[in-house]
């Protein structure tokens, strides 16, 4: 009897040292198509069951195309605040996304061939003229070398800051051939100067702006 006491003694002492030492947090979002990382683990999407060990901390991030992410640390320490039982997380969207389109674009050369025939002249003109429909300053502009680029125009957002530009180069006189680049870059951080160059990486989205504006200058140098 006392060796059977015993066991049950051990059995719920094991029982308290696992079990019962870790908390739980059942964590739900919106979307629910919401990926959910534990300690940079995809646990799921939606809701997951988040396990907190004893003298230790969990980081859950929440993550979805098109929204701001959301990072929460939940800790089962003493002194330390505990954890809620359930976390409700409601994602924002993220304007930088509605605000853009993802496009093929971006950060691509493009070659525009015009039309056979157009004087250099009237075609470096009605280039230019294209340009600056969209952008107000050209930061540099070479006629002769037949070389073109604005300087950086953007928008800042809640959570990102997006910054593009145009740079145009000729690259056969006869036939007359431009090779165009939409610059399109983003920083993941508001209110970044457009300036600041390392914090910004290639985007494969730009502005809802300038959809459109290659084929426009596509058809004008054609014509």
């Amino acid at each position: 009897m006392k060796l059977h006491t015993s066991l049950l003694t051990l059995l719920f002492i094991a029982v308290t040292l696992t079990g019962f030492a870790s908390e739980k947090v059942t964590v739900t979002t919106n979307p629910q198509s919401a990926r959910i990382f534990v300690n940079g683990i995809e646990m799921g999407t939606g809701k997951a069951v988040v396990t907190i060990p004893k003298n230790s901390c969990v980081t859950v991030q929440i993550v979805m195309e098109g929204f701001i992410g959301d990072t929460r640390t939940y800790c089962n320490k003493k002194g330390v605040t505990e954890p809620p039982s359930s976390d409700y997380i409601q994602l924002l969207p993220d304007e930088s996304y509605t605000s853009t389109i993802e496009s093929n674009i971006a950060n691509t050369d493009i070659q525009i061939n015009v039309k056979p025939g157009k004087d250099k002249e009237e075609a470096w003109k009605e280039l230019v003229s294209t340009v600056l429909e969209k952008f107000d300053v050209l930061e540099n502009e070479d006629e002769k070398a037949g070389y073109l680029r604005t300087s950086w125009v953007g928008m800042t957002f809640k959570s990102n800051t997006v910054r593009t530009r145009l740079i145009v180069k000729e690259t056969s006189d006869s036939p007359l051939v431009f090779r165009i680049k939409f610059v399109s870059e983003d920083s993941e951080k508001p209110g970044t100067p457009y300036n600041a160059d390392e914090q910004f990486k290639p985007y494969n989205r730009i502005l809802k702006k300038y959809d459109g504006f290659i084929d426009e200058m596509d058809t004008r140098l054609k014509n």
